[in-house]
């Protein structure tokens, strides 16, 4: 969520005043539909994605071993502490990134003590094994096989939690399958993208490692012949802006973005129901919706495979808008946030002040304003945030990366006020328990209302907390095969430090209630969502849903984005959360310009008067 409302600070970056093109810009999209593809300004390249590459027989693949056409050399690979270690990879003709040692690199990403380890089954045909798991390549004719995927992709440090983990009051001790689990088979000769075995090794491009194995939280940036290592969705500090310096793409680097796209969009992807393309994507595949959606999504399609840069940056930019879920899949912040300056963001910026006909203004008109009205409206929760200031916090903490907690009393009900999900809300909600028990609170409600996410596991303790059955669980559908699989958790629910299971009689015995809004989203939405499952109130409107991991990738060039991957997060009894949760109590109200009138979420002899009045006190 804070990534997307960066976005909204920025138009101003690219000179585009989005409100005075309003009527033009709708004028220009009603006109769009009639403007060919082939009316895209400099874009005139084939938009198939190629396979050439990758096609080769397995005389050419025993060739090229016995001929040593691969100069394997140790590579550097600076990790996000800045420590230097090497990796074994070489550099093939018309692929921007370098070839990997796949086995080496996942035990670079993975922390855990389960090694991976490769064993050859003859034939250019290899076995990736680790403790939980395995899965086999076939470097002839590029295939990926696994029984079980998850078991084997699913195994970070979580599952083997140490002094330092992020995760200090929950740890994942165990996943798997609520029914037998269906096999994943994945052909990356139909993206491109081709897999090299030499001498004795399973050698990926750089990036589709990094993108196979995102789960990890680690994606890379290959910049001045060094590999970097990047914890989720930290930057690293190299100019990897460069290659937005100039003007035209090579072929090689065209096919290689665009099929490993193509390749995450297929097989990683969420498929987030709030997506507009999400059920095509599922069902034909994504270069097949960009083909065959509409004129625009074709269009789009075609400035993703030109040679010009500047239409990478449209098209991108494009794309990300139609992907909208939300707030999980955005493909566009980085662009707007870290090119400025260079000579292709000031080239997108001339195009749509200096050329209103063009195809492209007209789409990025049309779609990114869109995209900034959605986020305005999402905004308006957080205007009422001064309502708080008439009344006396018993606590408010900011941390130093801006967030912040709250704690209030009323009457018989303490009020726990909060933005997202880590183990800082975890620890001010036990101290806010603590203090409603001192106090002699008999309600305790939940302002989940401003919420954009974050743990999952930091969202279960919370669960766990405040339900009377035990919440070990959580449960989730793959977005890689569509296993339904769950993850169980232990929990230092006293956090005294000690996973001893002392934890079983945590209770306070208050009467909860969640109140949540169109500002909850993902796990801000997973919260009230298995909360009303397990029988607890929800009070205030409609929660924004939001039902996959949120996991960053970057494109080969350097560009991170994010996007609804992985897992798809369920009920325990069934179907995911991506609807949202409707409250048993509409607090809401509508202004007379039609917009949501959220004062009420800040009254708090209302919200006392409510709990008291489901429970009876």
């Amino acid at each position: 969520m804070k990534r997307i409302l960066i976005s909204l600070t920025l138009v101003s970056a690219l000179s585009i005043n989005l409100v005075a093109c309003g009527s033009s810009g709708s004028n220009e999209t009603t006109a769009s539909a009639s403007i060919e593809a082939s009316d895209v300004v400099d874009a005139q390249v084939t938009t198939e994605p190629t396979t050439e590459q990758s096609t080769k027989s397995p005389e050419e693949v025993n060739e090229a071993q016995e001929t040593g056409a691969y100069d394997v050399a140790q590579l550097e690979v600076v990790d996000p502490d800045g420590k230097a270690s090497t990796i074994s990879g070489f550099m093939k003709e018309g692929i921007p990134v370098p070839y990997v040692d796949v086995v080496e690199y996942m035990n670079k990403v993975y922390d855990t003590a389960n090694v991976f380890s490769l064993s050859s089954q003859g034939s250019g045909v290899y076995k990736i094994s680790n403790a939980k798991g395995n899965m086999t390549v076939d470097t002839v004719k590029d295939t990926l096989h696994s029984d079980k995927i998850e078991q084997f992709l699913y195994n970070d440090q979580r599952l083997n939690p140490t002094d330092d983990t992020e995760y200090v009051y929950e740890h994942i001790i165990a996943t798997d399958y609520r029914k037998d689990p269906y096999a994943l088979d994945i052909d990356l000769s139909n993206y491109g993208i081709d897999i090299i075995e030499e001498g004795g090794k399973v050698y990926f491009p750089l990036t589709t490692a990094a993108d196979f194995t995102g789960v990890s939280y680690l994606n890379t940036v290959y910049y001045d012949n060094k590999i970097y290592l990047n914890y989720s969705s930290d930057k690293p500090s190299v100019n990897w802006e460069d290659y937005f310096n100039k003007e035209v793409r090579d072929a090689g680097e065209i096919a290689y973005t665009y099929g490993e796209l193509c390749f995450v969009m297929d097989n990683i992807y969420g498929n987030a129901p709030h997506c507009i393309l999400a059920e095509s994507i599922r069902d034909k595949g994504f270069d097949a919706t960009l083909e065959s959606y509409s004129d625009e999504t074709r269009q789009v399609k075609e400035l993703l495979n030109s040679d010009k840069t500047v239409d990478l940056l449209f098209g991108t930019i494009i794309l990300s808008t139609m992907l909208y879920d939300g707030g999980h899949t955005d493909l566009s912040t980085d662009i707007l946030t870290d090119l400025d300056g260079t000579t292709a963001f000031a080239e997108l910026g001339r195009i749509v002040k200096e050329e209103p006909d063009n195809i492209r203004t007209v789409l990025y008109r049309k779609w990114y304003g869109d995209y900034i009205s959605k986020m305005e409206a999402k905004m308006i929760i957080k205007e009422y945030g001064s309502e708080f200031d008439k009344y006396q916090a018993v606590f408010d903490e900011e941390t130093e990366e801006g967030q912040r907690y709250r704690y209030y009393e009323f009457d018989d009900t303490g009020i726990f006020v909060y933005t997202n999900y880590d183990d800082n809300v975890v620890r001010n909600f036990k101290k806010a328990l603590d203090l409603a028990k001192e106090h002699g609170m008999k309600n305790f409600i939940f302002d989940d209302s401003d919420n954009g996410g974050g743990s999952t596991e930091s969202c279960m303790y919370m669960l766990n907390a405040v339900t009377k059955d035990k919440r070990d669980e959580f449960y989730y559908e793959s977005a890689m095969t569509g296993n339904a699989t769950y993850e169980k958790l232990d929990y230092d629910m006293d956090q005294d430090g000690k996973f001893e299971g002392d934890d079983e009689d945590f209770d306070y015995g208050f009467n909860y209630a969640v109140m949540c809004s169109q500002g909850s989203f993902s796990s801000g939405n997973l919260f009230p969502c298995l909360c009303k499952e397990a029988g607890i109130p929800i009070i205030g409107e409609k929660s924004a849903g939001g039902t996959c991991n949120l996991v960053f990738f970057k494109m080969n060039q350097g560009v991170q984005y994010s996007a609804s991957a992985f897992r798809v997060f369920n009920y325990q009894n069934g179907g995911n959360v991506e609807a949202g949760v409707s409250p048993d109590y509409d607090i809401t109200k509508k202004n007379t310009d039609g917009t949501t009138d959220y004062s009420d979420f800040r009254n708090f002899e209302l919200l006392d008067q409510i709990v008291d009045d489901h429970y009876g006190t």
